[in-house]
């Protein structure tokens, strides 16, 4: 514009196009203003009369009914704007629009992007009139403080997005431009709160730093600085990093600016602990360097105390710094000056929510790792809150959980804890407490202090309440590994087996006979139960191997563990004489040992009355239950038994007689048929683990009863008492002729299995007769006449049409050829030559002769 007269002639004609009542002439007059400001035609001097001259119609274009005109409008004042100086007439010109046009209660303005727009000019215009202390113009934005403010607080409630998030870098801003944010502070904190939940990310990030702005600029209300901390502290569970990492930023700024933020440590530091253990590494890093920074800042202040305390510190012994960086000496003394955090943290650590009480239980771990010793008083009130995490159905919390009883248990005194656990664990045994004690005992590194205690801990293992809880697996598990640490423990003073003088083995029901044990015994008997109750459970197969493995590191011979200690576990068995059932503890527990310890001769007296007084009394299930377990350990009699066949069968004639031939007895009822049926077995399972020669030196007492129970009614009941004759060797005719025809009727038993066994079973009958003597003659005749009967009839059942029945024949006519060659050859010849079996008697007799 070459003079001054044709400037005014320009503006005439801008004032009168932008007063035109085409839309059209408008909008070309407002861009045309803009790009001639734009293209640096108008010199920087001329602009406040340029000003003067239109803000007044350009201003009333913003409410103008056309969105385009309204836009260019905007645009044409930022324009301007930008050539003119920092005088704080023209912000009471255009604040006062700005907050008509979207300030007020009812949206006026309704375009999205214009509403956007005119927050971005308010930006422009705090940046343009920043004066942070004052100095330079004596804050000129506290004139228009008000109208802005009440712009905020609509435009941070604006359903657009992109609004509501430059709202927020505006209230950043604002705090940054002017002093005088306090006066009215508090009137953003709602509006900025409720961004919190918005579905962006970015508007949540942005809402974040507001309020953590917001909340420095609040000087006397102290409430409403605890409300921003709790609005925020949701968000440390955000999926978002960059959300949690703005919480953790926000608590690090609180902590080095924040006014009188020593009375608000305790409720800042958990926006920073807990980005200290998140789960990504960038978050974690970019914190640490926030809170080392808090530190420096807290030493400065407090250097007189702390460099004292410098001087003489050390890393406390056994810390795990392979793991863990230890806080340094500024960032652990606020914390431990802040320890009413815990309260807030035992709360949120029993909420209902899975997540909220995952990440209180990592916040608890970080305030340990920074409190160290000092965490010890607050041990009592943090212990039942603790042990209830370990046992949380959620396994990250119980891991979590764990890990902070690791760290306590390296970081405080042995003497803190130990004693109350030792109390608290024996009015309250659960798997909670018991694997915080657990835990805190494997980690605590004052070994000398927990060695001498390790006899009492294991004493605690044995009350019934802990030991015989069989129901559930995992607490089986946690008591075995428990064992297995104070074991490692106990050896690392001495041998288990010399530590304690031995005791004499009673059946005392004083409280403190457990204490007398040795800490051997004492274990052992916390480890045989666990396993004895697994016995039969196939689910329950891997705690019975950590079982074993218990017991190994107490004695790697296991059987010598049993001849010292079993005796003692068995007089100590209580409630025997009830009438018990299958599912009684004590029932399980007898039944559970003698299947897996087996029968020795050091605790064959005792395992014996201990049977006889629990089969006399329990109901018929609990006696099928012991059976099945006699049964089980007669198999492996041969493996810890190698006595003397004299000792041997007095041995087992005596338990017989006592415990097993009383139920041989036929009575009526489907509960003594199943009681008879596992008695029976019991018989079976000698003739598979007894020695041959013991066994047959006690059975021909009892083949009168063996002979009847072929006969039984129940099929299991006759399966078995074939079973206990399947490896006969030779007995005298009286005996032979006893079980013969019973065997021989069982071919047409309607079960398979017992036909099959039944034909085995003919195949052992054998005379056993010495021909030298008087009479003997005379009595294989008899038996020849017995055995032509039996061959005859196994003869005709060559022609059944069960396969494994014939295989089962033919195989007992082999044994039976070899010393009954001339009757079965004479009986195979008169068999008619169209019968189906004959070919297999030839191939009997032919191979015989061949050889």
């Amino acid at each position: 514009m070459p003079s001054e007269e044709c400037n005014d002639a320009w503006l005439e004609t801008f004032r009168a196009a932008v007063q035109h009542p085409e839309r059209t002439e408008r909008q070309r007059a407002l861009k045309s203003f803009g790009q001639d400001f734009t293209s640096d035609a108008i010199i920087a001097e001329e602009c406040p009369r340029i000003f003067d001259d239109t803000y007044l119609h350009i201003l009333r274009c913003y409410g103008d009914r056309f969105e385009s005109v309204r836009t260019l409008a905007v645009a044409a004042m930022d324009a301007l704007l930008g050539k003119l100086p920092p005088n704080d007439y023209y912000l009471g010109c255009i604040v006062p629009v700005l907050a008509k046009r979207i300030g007020q209660a009812e949206t006026i303005e309704d375009s999205e992007e214009v509403r956007l727009q005119l927050l971005e000019q308010l930006e422009t215009l705090v940046a343009k009139y920043s004066d942070p202390d004052g100095s330079r113009s004596g804050d000129p934005l506290l004139k228009v403080l008000d109208s802005v403010i009440d712009t905020l607080i609509k435009s941070l409630r604006d359903p657009f997005p992109a609004a509501q998030k430059k709202s927020c870098e505006i209230v950043i801003a604002l705090a940054e431009a002017t002093p005088s944010l306090h006066y009215r502070a508090e009137a953003l904190v709602a509006p900025a709160k409720s961004i919190l939940t918005h579905r962006h990310s970015a508007n949540r990030i942005a809402a974040v730093e507001a309020l953590g702005v917001l909340s420095l600029h609040i000087l006397s209300n102290g409430d409403c600085v605890s409300e921003i901390i709790m609005a925020v502290s949701p968000l440390l569970m955000d999926d978002v990093p960059f959300v949690r990492r703005a919480i953790g930023r926000v608590g690090c700024l609180m902590l080095q600016k924040l006014r009188d933020r020593y009375s608000f440590f305790h409720r800042i530091l958990p926006l920073v602990l807990n980005c200290l253990c998140d789960e990504t590494v960038e978050v974690r890093e970019d914190i640490e360097v926030g809170w080392k920074q808090a530190g420096e800042l807290y030493y400065r202040e407090n250097e007189t105390e702390l460099s004292k305390a410098a001087l003489i510190e050390t890393v406390p012994k056994g810390y795990p710094v392979e793991r863990y960086r230890r806080p340094t000496l500024a960032c652990r003394a606020i914390v431990q000056r802040s320890l009413r955090v815990v309260n807030l943290v035992l709360h949120e650590m029993e909420e209902w929510k899975e997540n909220i009480r995952l990440h209180a239980t990592k916040l608890l771990k970080q305030i340990v790792l920074h409190a160290e010793r000092s965490f010890s008083t607050l041990f009592l009130e943090v212990n039942p809150v603790l042990a209830k995490a370990c046992m949380d159905a959620e396994k990250s919390i119980v891991s979590e959980a764990l890990s902070v009883c690791e760290l306590m248990g390296i970081l405080l005194d042995y003497d803190t804890w130990s004693q109350h656990m030792l109390a608290t664990f024996k009015n309250y045994p659960t798997i909670g407490q018991l694997r915080c004690m657990r835990t805190l005992f494997a980690s605590c590194v004052q070994d000398e202090a927990k060695c001498k205690d390790v006899r009492k801990f294991a004493t605690l293992l044995l009350d019934p309440d802990v030991c015989h809880n069989h129901r559930d697996a995992v607490y089986q598990r946690e008591l075995l590994e428990f064992c297995s640490i104070l074991a490692s423990s106990g050896q690392k003073q001495e041998a288990l087996t010399a530590r304690l003088e031995e005791i004499t083995v009673s059946e005392s029901n004083d409280s403190t006979a457990g204490e007398q044990q040795t800490l051997e015994r004492t274990l052992y008997t916390v480890a045989l139960k666990v396993v004895a109750f697994c016995y039969g459970l196939e689910d329950r197969a891997s705690v019975r191997d950590l079982g074993m493995t218990v017991l190994g590191l107490l004695d790697s011979n296991v059987d010598r563990l049993h001849q010292h200690h079993l005796a003692s576990v068995l007089c100590k068995i209580e409630h025997l004489e009830s009438e018990n059932s299958d599912a009684s503890t004590s029932i399980l527990l007898l039944c559970g040992i003698v299947a897996v310890c087996g029968f020795q001769d050091s605790y064959f007296t005792i395992l014996n009355e201990t049977l006889q007084k629990a089969v006399a009394h329990a109901a018929p299930e609990g006696k099928v239950k012991l059976f099945s377990a006699i049964s089980v350990a007669m198999l492996s009699w041969n493996v810890h038994n190698a006595q003397s066949e004299e000792d041997q069968i007095a041995m087992l004639r005596a338990f017989t007689d006592a415990v097993i031939a009383p139920h041989l007895v036929w009575s009526a009822g489907r509960s003594a048929e199943s009681v008879r049926a596992m008695a029976t077995a019991c018989f079976a399972s000698m003739a598979q683990g007894v020695d041959p020669n013991v066994y047959m030196s006690l059975l021909p007492t009892y083949l009168n009863v063996l002979s009847g129970l072929i006969d039984d009614n129940c099929i299991a009941t006759r399966a078995y008492s074939l079973k206990a004759l399947v490896r006969l060797q030779a007995l005298n005719f009286e005996s032979l002729k006893l079980i013969a025809f019973p065997i021989m009727s069982r071919l047409d038993d309607p079960s398979g299995e017992v036909r099959e066994l039944a034909a085995v079973c003919l195949g052992r009958l054998q005379l056993d007769v010495d021909l030298s003597e008087d009479g003997q003659q005379n009595t294989v005749e008899r038996w020849q006449d017995i055995l032509r009967q039996i061959l005859s009839v196994m003869f005709l059942h060559l022609e059944h049409p069960e396969t494994k029945l014939r295989c089962a024949i033919f195989d007992s006519l082999k044994r039976l050829h070899t010393d009954n060659r001339e009757l079965i050859e004479r009986l195979a010849s008169d068999v008619p030559s169209g019968c189906s079996y004959k070919k297999d008697l030839e191939t009997i007799t032919s191979r015989t002769k061949n050889t």
